[in-house]
This record gives C-alpha cells, sequence and structure tokens, in this order.
C-alpha cells in the first residue's frame, strides 16, 4: 500500500468553549479544509494539540475522523506518544478506522538511544499494518535523528517516508538523493517553496488549515517552472505566518476560523488568546484577502 496526495492539512483539533473535545466541530472543519482542493488530513499531530490530550479523547477524535472522512480523502493519524502502549494503542484506531497511513514523532520527554526509538516505530508499524510516516521535528520533539539514522529508518520497507519539520533544507535534499523510493513532506509553512524546488513529495502544514490552496498553488507552480507564481504565493503565505506569529500560531487560526464560521473553538491552556493589537493584524490581513467574517 501507497500514501496518495501531496497536500495534507496538519488538522487543527476543535475544541468546545470549556476547552473539551468537539467531536461536532470534526466534520465543519474537514469539509473547509478539503474544498481548497487538498489531498487530505494528518490528524492528531502537534496543530492538533495532542500532547494536551489523553488517550481516549485521541481515540475519540481519530474514530470520528476515520467515521466521517475516509472516503473523501487520504487520512493520516499521528500516533506518536511518549509510551510505545500508547502509541501502538492508537495505531490499532487508526487501522480499526480504515486511516490510509499513520505517523509518528519519536518518543518524547526522555532521551532514549536509536535502538529504543527503532523499536517503537517497528511497534507501531506492527499494529497498524498501515504505510508509517517519521515525523522529524527536532525542536519540539527533543529528539534530532541524524541522516544516517533516518535512512536506516527507511530501510524498513513499512516505513513510507518522512514528515520533516527543520529548516535543515541539506538534510532534507540528503534523504530525497539517499532514499529515492521514500515519501518526503515538508512541514516547514514559512519555506516550503525551498522544499518543493528541491523536490519535496508534499507537505503537511498547520497554515494549511487556513491557506491551503497557497500551497497547492506553489507545488503546481514549481511543477511548471513558474517561479514567479510560485514566490507570489509564497509571500502571500509569509505574510500570514509572520502575524501568526505574533497570536501564537495555533490561537491564530483558531481565531481565523472561528471567525469565518468554521467552530473550531479555542486552544487549550496554557495557551493564551492572543493581544488584541495581534488580531486586529490577523483580521485585517483576512479582510485584505477575502476572507469574510460570518460572526460580525
Amino acid at each position: 500500500m501507497r500514501l496518495t496526495g501531496s497536500i495534507f492539512a496538519a488538522m487543527l483539533t476543535p475544541f468546545n468553549e470549556d476547552e473539551s473535545l468537539s467531536l461536532d466541530g470534526v466534520a465543519p472543519l474537514v469539509d473547509f479544509i478539503l474544498a481548497q482542493g487538498l489531498d487530505g488530513l494528518y490528524a492528531s499531530g502537534s496543530t492538533g494539540e495532542s500532547v494536551m490530550q489523553s488517550l481516549e479523547e485521541r481515540r475519540a477524535f481519530l474514530s470520528e475522523l476515520g467515521d466521517y472522512a475516509h472516503d473523501k480523502c487520504t487520512l493520516i493519524a499521528h500516533v506518536g506518544a511518549a509510551s510505545t502502549s500508547e502509541a501502538v494503542a492508537l495505531a490499532k484506531v487508526a487501522a480499526a478506522k480504515r486511516f490510509h497511513g499513520v505517523s509518528a514523532v519519536p518518543p518524547f520527554y526522555y532521551k532514549h538511544n536509536f535502538s529504543d526509538i527503532s523499536d517503537y516505530y517497528k511497534a507501531i508499524a506492527d499494529a497498524a499494518g498501515l504505510p508509517l510516516i517519521i515525523y522529524n521535528i527536532p525542536a519540539l520533539s527533543g529528539t534530532d535523528i541524524p541522516t544516517d539514522k533516518l535512512l536506516e529508518l527507511l530501510s524498513d520497507d513499512r516505513i513510507a517516508g518522512v514528515k520533516f519539520t527543520s529548516q535543515d533544507l541539506f538534510q532534507f535534499g540528503e534523504l530525497r538523493n539517499k532514499a529515492p523510493d521514500k515519501l518526503f513532506y515538508f512541514g516547514t509553512d514559512e519555506m516550503f517553496i525551498g522544499a518543493a524546488a528541491a523536490g519535496t513529495d508534499g507537505g503537511i502544514g498547520s497554515t494549511y488549515n487556513l491557506i491551503g490552496d497557497v500551497y497547492v498553488g506553489i507545488q503546481n507552480a514549481i511543477t511548471k517552472g513558474d517561479l514567479d507564481t510560485a514566490r507570489t504565493l509564497q509571500r502571500k503565505a509569509n505574510d500570514l505566518i509572520g502575524i501568526l506569529f505574533q497570536t501564537g500560531v495555533l490561537p491564530g487560526l483558531k481565531h481565523a476560523l472561528n471567525r469565518l464560521g468554521v467552530p473550531v473553538g479555542p486552544c487549550r491552556r496554557p495557551f493564551s488568546a492572543p493581544s488584541a493589537r495581534s488580531l486586529r493584524l490577523l483580521d485585517a490581513w483576512m479582510d485584505e484577502n477575502g476572507f469574510v467574517a460570518q460572526n460580525g
């Protein structure tokens, strides 16, 4: 089995105003994202605030998403956890709910040796029976897997590729060159044009929830050799990202979607609400770019 599609939104997780999980918010968010022309959804990852959810909440979210969206797009379940047993439990949910692939950050918080990390990925692959995408995000996971060790992991036929969320385009290119039969999805939204030019298989990003069509456009423009269009679209994305760095990326994205009538609710504490000044900048960007508010 091989994953299909190239542009995937790293989904937000909808919450109610009291920060409880909102399963009713799954369908509207899926519909909004897919209407932008994306190929699929990457669920319960960093953008989904997964590390602040219980195992039961993550199970419930993945189950709801699988039931609603399996036949609509390619679904990848992020099942990474601090413990192998929790990651395996989520991998089994993904398999049962007919996801098309799974993904996982390395086990986090404690410093594990490579043998333990490798065993963790093998256990996930065994449990899921689905293509597995390693989620390489050293800035947040605290684990920076060297190129040779990533290639060693990729030698396992069950491991389909890497979600590469780093600014190290040299390492990205080395992996791409040395494992040409594997899939490489780029996850640093503000640098997507560089990865597209280097030969990425696609992208998985948080801002894709709101402007996924921009990244579809960049990928298509690079494929056609239309650098001017690609640069213009990346500039549009980066203007938004610059504002989101001020609001906080996840709180800002949730504000934007709520403003459009897509009920994703707040971020969970300790995330704080964006400042009034930063929200004015975000609202102005949305108005200037044709995002019509549904709530006044």
